[in-house]
Order: structure tokens, then C-alpha cells, then sequence
């Protein structure tokens, strides 16, 4: 051991610190202390402290992640595969494939793969509630790699969500996960977030209905649904499978063994659901006039991706007109190949999604085509937010990436709207009368003979003709566009979208607070009862100092709270 009174250089103390030694410190060497930074900390501390997980509820799958991130870090399914056990090594059994039959037992095509469905009467809410909580304590151990501690949430529902299924819902996340805080959000919302766009026509293709959302300055004006989606897609593809594994039935024998139950085991939900995955295609439409496509109608180019998918299939046949394509199935008993032309699979998408061969007088409001359901929801709109919704249609959901789809919609919507305008008003009696010349005159007489006569004036409805002359609105035109960019209105136009949860993630990373934040003391003391039924915001719990610390403390009073869109 060195002497600390020998010489300078050889004294290790020296050496390891040249400054002079304070007075109280050690003379042997020694570690300085050094403070850690706090952004060198645990990342389950911090996570836990200030990210938020984003989930995404749909009716048969449940994605979660992190704020700021662009894509969900888990997609969890609701099948029966999902639903075993620990322990359960069954999938690994000789011929566990073939055994699909006895787990479907008892239920109706589809139903055992679908977490809910909007019809509530016969579903059981408990056990809703613990396949939500086992798939997201399956996310957090397994995925987002985090423990169960309490964490901010926020969640991007439908916007026609059961209020039962969301008392759930918030239930099992209070209970079980204690958050202090979970916010609710719009997915239709969201997705146009995601998009880039403050107005928008929304349209979610997904399991259970087609739903259509009018978006403007980031509110929700009007919404329309159909149970045209992927369910009935499904079903109508099982049902003309099923008709070419045994050609001697007849379409009849088919409708009622399907009704009874009786053709589910048939073939397996897994391989339908593959077949309308990858086989699965739309047809193309009505082509817009010339006319219409000078005004900038954009239909969405889906031909080099559709003749891509038909090379991969590899499609075999001598005529140039329809190809006939090898289906092998291997859950049918015996398996077996079907063989058939490349056309007819597109047969389930236009009845089910379209409804070809059906008049629109013998359907229901709520089995209104694609086309049909979108062209009237843009009638119902005022001008001014029709004119940019139209510009602005965005298609989310699982069937929108059904090949051709997007393009024979926005064919049929741009068809209807060359032929019939903006008048609610159709049918054989309005076009003779559009094209009898003597009723144009029996009318024209009828004007000259008021009270009051007009004189400069076509016989021409209201909104046809020219507005008045505004120099004050021009002059506010022409100076806001010497700023900002010309906005894009009045034309069919389709916008891509990240989705929902993308635009969930990009609003929390932002710090954005939710119209609906609900607490976890005042959920469980109240439940949905205590929510306030205003779904606005009060402007006079908004006013608030913008000095240092204010948005870090929270927005305004939480004393009252509300479900928003869901109360």
C-alpha cells in the first residue's frame, strides 16, 4: 500500500485525482458518485408514469401498443384457438385439423370466431369480459412485454358500440387493470386522423356491418349502417362452395341445409374465410361519363394489383375470357380440388355486397347495398360538407381489401350521381315528367297565371341556380388563396387511411385530450349512471391560465363526466 507521505509521483491518489484532496474526503481511491439521469431509468417506470396504451376493439379482433408508435405491437384474435387453456396441447394431436367439427358444436356459421355481435339478446356480457381480459393480459405479458401496473388508456370503439358491451367493457379495465384514467374515442374519428383530414366520409367494411360516417371538422354529422360485410361476404362464399362440392343439390336444398344447420360441416370456417382472402374478387362497375371524369373523378387504379393477383394463382385455361382456377380443400371429407371458373368467385361479392338481381324497393333500410347506402348518406348532408366529403371517402376495414372493391364502389356512386343529381326524389314518375314535354308546358302555364310573375327566370329548381354576386366573399376568397392551397371539393375522390389506431396513437402521443375521460373513483362508485348525458365539452371549464405547468396539470374540471357518443 503506497505511503500518502512519500513522493508526488508515487502517490497513486495523485495519480487517480491531481486536484487537491478536500478536507473530510478519503485518502484512499475511490468511485465518485455520479447521479442517473432519469431517462436512463426502468422503462417499465416510465411507461408506466407517462405512455398510454392504445386498444382497438372490433368485433373479432383486439390490437394494442404504445403512443407514438405507428403500428399496433399486438393483433389478437377471438377464435377458439385463441380461447384454450394452459396446458392444452391438443393442437399438437395427430389429426387435430380433422376434429374442427366438434369444436363448433351448437353454433351458427361464424359465431365462435366474433368476440360480440350488435344483436345483445342472446349474448353472454360475463363472458365477453373475460376474453377481453384474458386477450390483454396475453398483450401485456407477451407483446407489449409490461406488467399489469396501473397505466392510462385509451380506447378507439365503434361509434355504434352497445351501451351494455361498453359497461362491460370499462368493468373488466377497472377491475382488473386499475388505470387511472381511460379515454374514449371515435374509430371513424381516428381514422380520418389518420388520414390527414378534418372532413370525411368514412366508410368501416367490417365483420358484422358496413357502417358510414360523416366526418366534419372532426366530429361525427350523421351515420348510416347496413349488414352488408364481411359476415354475409363469408356466408354467400361458403354457400356456393358448398353447392360445388355436391353439384346434385340444388340451390333450394343448399338455403334450407344452411338454415338448419346442417351444411356447417361441411367445410371449415378457416378455409372459407382463406378462399375470400385470396381468391376473392370484385367485379368492375359502371364507367363514369367523360364528362364526369374532367371534373376530376378519381377512381381508385386497382387493375395492375388485380391481373397481379390472377398471375399468382397460377390460372390455367384455353379461352381468353374466364380462367378456371384449382381450389384444393383439405377440411371437406374426403379432401378435394375444386375446379372453377375465375369469374365465378366474384358471384359472392356482388350479392352480397351489392345485392345484383334484387330491387330496392323489396330491401330493408338496414340491407341497403354499398353504393346505395353511400349515395344517400352524401343526399342527407348539407351542401357545403357534402361537396367535401364527397372529395374525401375513406375505406376502412378488413373487406375494403377485397380486390376491385374500391373502384366498382365509387363507379356505382358516380353512376347514381349522373343519373339522378341531388334529388331525393325518383322513380318513373319523376322521369316522365322530366321528359313530357306537355307537362313542362301545363306547368309553365300554371307559373304565368300567379299572382306574381317573374320574368327573367328558367323554370329551374333552387339549388340549380347561380348565387348573388358577393364582393365581400370574393374578396375573402381571393386573399385565402394567395395562402393556403385550393381545397379539393365536389368530386368523388379516394383517400387511404392508417386506421383507426394509428389516429388514436398520433392524438395521445400529442398530448390531445378526449371529449370522454372517464376516472377510475368515479366509474366505480357511479358506473354509467353517473356519466352526464351533454355530450359537449363546457367552454367555461376549458378557460384556464396557459402559464408554465398547465397542460401538465390537467385539463379543466372532471367533476362531471360523460360517455360522449356512447351515453
Amino acid at each position: 500500500m503506497s505511503n500518502p507521505s512519500g513522493p508526488a509521483h508515487r502517490n497513486v491518489a495523485s495519480i487517480r485525482s491531481p486536484e487537491p484532496t478536500k478536507q473530510g474526503a478519503p485518502a484512499s481511491p475511490h468511485t465518485p458518485l455520479r447521479g442517473i439521469s432519469s431517462a436512463f431509468g426502468s422503462p417499465s417506470a416510465l411507461r408506466a408514469e407517462e405512455d398510454c396504451v392504445i386498444i382497438e376493439l372490433g368485433s373479432r379482433y383486439f390490437r394494442a401498443g404504445f403512443a407514438g408508435d405507428a403500428v399496433p405491437k399486438a393483433v389478437v384474435g377471438f377464435g377458439p384457438e385463441e380461447q384454450r387453456r394452459a396446458g392444452d396441447y391438443r393442437q399438437w394431436k395427430t389429426g387435430y385439423e380433422k376434429d374442427w367439427r366438434k369444436r363448433i358444436q351448437g353454433k351458427e356459421w361464424g359465431e365462435a370466431y366474433e368476440l360480440w355481435r350488435p344483436d345483445l339478446r342472446e349474448l353472454d356480457l360475463g363472458l365477453v369480459g373475460d376474453k377481453i381480459d384474458r386477450a390483454l393480459r396475453e398483450t401485456f405479458a407477451k407483446y407489449l412485454l409490461i406488467d399489469s401496473r396501473p397505466r392510462r388508456l385509451l380506447l378507439a370503439l365503434p361509434s355504434q358500440l352497445p351501451l351494455p358491451l361498453l359497461s362491460t367493457l370499462l368493468d373488466t379495465l377497472f377491475m382488473n387493470y386499475q388505470p387511472p384514467t381511460i379515454s374514449l374515442m371515435s374509430s371513424p374519428a381516428l381514422a380520418a386522423v389518420a388520414a390527414g383530414l378534418r372532413a370525411a366520409l368514412v366508410v368501416d367494411l367490417g365483420w358484422a356491418e358496413t357502417v358510414v360516417t360523416s366526418i366534419y371538422e372532426y366530429r361525427e354529422v350523421q351515420c348510416a349502417r347496413s349488414v352488408r360485410a364481411g359476415k354475409l361476404l363469408g356466408y354467400e362464399m361458403f354457400k356456393m362452395i358448398t353447392k360445388e362440392i355436391d353439384p346434385a343439390l340444388k340451390q333450394e336444398d343448399v338455403d334450407s341445409m344452411v338454415a338448419g344447420g346442417q351444411a356447417i360441416n361441411i367445410l371449415s370456417f378457416e378455409e372459407c374465410e382463406e378462399v375470400v382472402a385470396r381468391l376473392g374478387w370484385c367485379k368492375s362497375g359502371k364507367k363514369p361519363s367523360q364528362e364526369a371524369r374532367s371534373t376530376g373523378l378519381t377512381p381508385v387504379k386497382e387493375e395492375d394489383e388485380l391481373r397481379a393477383s390472377v398471375r399468382s394463382l397460377h390460372i390455367s385455361g384455353e379461352g381468353e375470357g374466364d380462367h378456371i382456377t384449382s381450389i384444393p380443400l383439405t377440411s371437406t371429407n374426403p379432401p378435394k380440388t375444386l375446379q372453377l371458373p375465375f369469374s365465378k368467385l366474384a358471384e359472392p361479392c356482388e350479392n352480397a355486397l351489392f345485392a345484383s338481381g334484387k330491387a330496392l324497393e323489396d330491401l330493408d333500410d338496414e340491407e341497403l347495398p354499398i353504393h346505395v347506402l353511400i349515395y344517400r348518406s352524401l343526399l342527407k348532408l348539407p351542401m357545403d360538407v357534402r361537396s367535401l366529403c364527397m372529395a374525401r371517402i375513406v375505406f376502412v376495414g378488413g373487406v375494403s381489401n377485397l380486390t376491385g372493391l374500391k373502384g366498382r364502389i365509387l363507379s356505382e356512386v358516380g353512376a347514381m350521381i349522373e343519373e339522378r343529381g341531388w334529388d331525393p326524389v325518383y322513380g318513373k314518375a319523376v322521369e316522365q315528367r322530366r321528359d313530357n314535354p306537355k307537362l313542362q308546358k301545363t306547368r309553365n302555364r300554371q307559373i304565368e297565371g300567379g299572382p306574381t310573375e317573374i320574368h327573367g327566370v328558367q323554370n329551374m329548381s333552387a339549388s340549380q341556380l347561380d348565387q348573388e354576386h358577393d364582393p365581400i366573399e370574393v374578396a375573402l376568397k381571393r386573399e385565402a388563396r394567395k395562402v393556403d392551397p385550393p381545397v379539393e371539393a365536389g368530386n368523388l375522390r379516394a383517400i387511404g387511411s392508417l386506421g383507426a389506431w394509428a389516429g388514436g396513437s398520433m392524438l395521445s402521443h400529442l398530448k390531445i385530450p378526449a371529449v370522454s375521460v372517464i376516472e377510475r373513483e368515479s366509474w366505480l362508485q357511479h358506473g354509467a349512471s353517473g356519466a352526464k348525458r351533454d355530450g359537449e365539452i363546457s367552454i367555461s371549464t376549458q378557460r384556464q391560465s396557459m402559464g408554465p405547468g398547465a397542460f401538465k396539470s390537467g385539463g379543466g374540471d372532471r367533476s362531471s363526466w360523460t360517455l360522449g357518443l356512447w351515453g
